[in-house]
């Protein structure tokens, strides 16, 4: 299978549910984007550092930057794939591998 279609059916995964948050062209929330750590299924750790006490929505382009420190605030999943899984766990998305490998593509791509 080719890159590009396999990036192109990742899109539109990623739009179904993560452009809710994470909004072209920046990949990110507008206006208020803090959330509970119960919100997004992980534990307070690194938000109660916050005088916040939550997590902001991390822009998503050039996502591909933290491949080597690990992804997230505290770069507890080592991959995008780990990132998808949580993801898909945690808000019931009921992604297929296949529609996990075409989103993590599409993540790539950013």
């Amino acid at each position: 299978m080719k890159l590009w279609p396999r990036v192109a059916r990742g899109y539109l995964k990623a739009k179904q549910r993560c452009a809710s948050c994470h909004v072209p062209p920046l990949f990110t929330e507008p206006g208020n984007n803090l959330h509970a750590p119960d919100e997004i299924g992980v534990d307070a750790f690194q938000a109660d550092r916050s005088p916040t006490h939550k997590y902001r929505t991390a822009p998503l382009a050039g996502l591909w930057s933290h491949q080597k420190g690990g992804f997230y605030h505290d770069g507890r999943f080592g991959t995008l794939l780990d990132v998808v899984n949580h993801y898909d766990c945690v808000f019931k998305l009921q992604l297929t591998e296949q529609d996990k490998k075409e989103l993590v593509e599409y993540l790539k791509s950013l």
